[in-house]
C-alpha cells in the first residue's frame, strides 16, 4: 500500500511539473475580442476577470496605420441635423447594417437606446483611446520598415502607469509580440480570435483570403460564412478616431 501510494505521488508530482513547464512555455497574449477590449479601457477593469485594473490599449501598427487608417476611439459627442446633440454612455456607439448608430443615452439612472440613422447626422466628436507604440519605424534612407529600436523600453514604461494592457495590430499578427519583459503587467491581452486561430483580430481583421480593394474591415461584411469570425475593431463597428496622438514615452 505505502509502495503504491509513493508512485501515485510521484505521478502527481510529476504531472505537476510538467504542466508547470508548459504553462511557462506556452506563455501568449490573451486573445480577446474588441468589444471586450472597449469595455475594459472606459471602464478599467479586467477584460477576464472584470475586477478593477489600470488598462493601456496599445496600438503597434506603424505611423501611417494609426493615422491614416485610424484609430481606436471612442464618440465624445453626437450633432444631428437638426441641432439635437447626443453624449453616448461610454463613449460606446455601434455602427449597424451600415446605415445607423446604435449607442445608449442616460437621462438621470435611466439609459435608452437610440438607432440614429446616419442621414440625420452632422458631425460626431471621437477621441482616442488607444496608446500609439509601433514595433516598426520608417527608414527613410532605406525607404521600409524597420524595427522599433525603443520597442521594448516604450512597453516597459507603461507598467509605471498601468496594470494591463491590451496589443492591437492590425489582424491580430503582430500584437502576438511578447518582445519585452511581460512580468511587469499583471496580464498581456491581444485583440485576436479568442478560440485560438490567429490574425481574426485587431484594428480591421481578416480578408479570408478575398484580395478585393477595401474587403478587410468594414462592418456588414460577409463574415458569418466563414468558419472562424473576425474580432476585429472596425467589424465590431466600434468608434474610429483620425487624428494622431503621440506617445511622448517617460523611461
Amino acid at each position: 500500500m505505502k509502495k503504491k501510494l509513493t508512485v501515485m505521488t510521484m505521478m502527481a508530482f510529476f504531472l505537476v511539473l510538467v504542466f508547470t513547464a508548459n504553462a511557462v512555455a506556452d506563455g501568449v497574449n490573451i486573445p480577446i475580442s474588441a468589444d471586450q477590449t472597449f469595455d475594459a479601457v472606459i471602464k478599467q477593469v479586467d477584460p477576464e476577470s472584470g475586477k478593477p485594473a489600470r488598462v493601456a490599449l496599445v496600438d503597434v501598427r506603424t505611423t501611417a496605420e494609426y493615422y491614416w487608417v485610424g484609430a481606436c476611439g471612442k464618440v465624445e459627442s453626437i450633432l444631428t441635423e437638426s441641432g439635437k446633440e447626443f453624449v453616448p454612455y461610454d463613449g460606446k456607439v455601434e455602427l449597424k447594417w451600415d446605415n445607423f448608430l446604435y449607442f445608449k443615452s442616460q437621462a438621470g439612472k435611466h439609459f435608452r437606446p437610440v438607432l440614429l440613422p446616419i442621414k440625420e447626422v452632422k458631425k460626431v466628436i471621437t477621441a482616442d483611446i488607444s496608446i500609439h507604440i509601433p514595433t516598426h519605424t520608417w527608414d527613410e534612407a532605406g525607404c521600409k520598415n524597420v524595427a522599433n529600436p525603443d520597442f521594448a523600453a516604450q512597453i516597459e514604461s507603461l507598467s509605471k502607469a498601468y496594470d494591463v494592457i491590451i496589443l492591437m495590430c492590425r489582424s491580430g499578427i503582430r500584437s502576438n509580440t511578447r518582445a519585452f519583459t511581460t512580468d511587469l503587467f499583471t496580464a498581456v491581452y491581444e485583440i485576436d480570435q479568442p478560440n485560438g486561430v490567429d490574425g481574426h483580430g485587431g484594428f480591421q481583421g481578416n480578408n479570408y483570403g478575398d484580395k478585393y480593394n477595401g474587403y478587410r474591415g468594414y462592418p456588414g461584411r460577409d463574415k458569418h460564412s466563414k468558419s472562424t469570425q473576425t474580432v476585429s475593431w472596425a467589424d465590431a463597428g466600434l468608434p474610429v478616431h483620425i487624428g494622431w496622438t503621440p506617445f511622448a514615452p517617460d523611461f
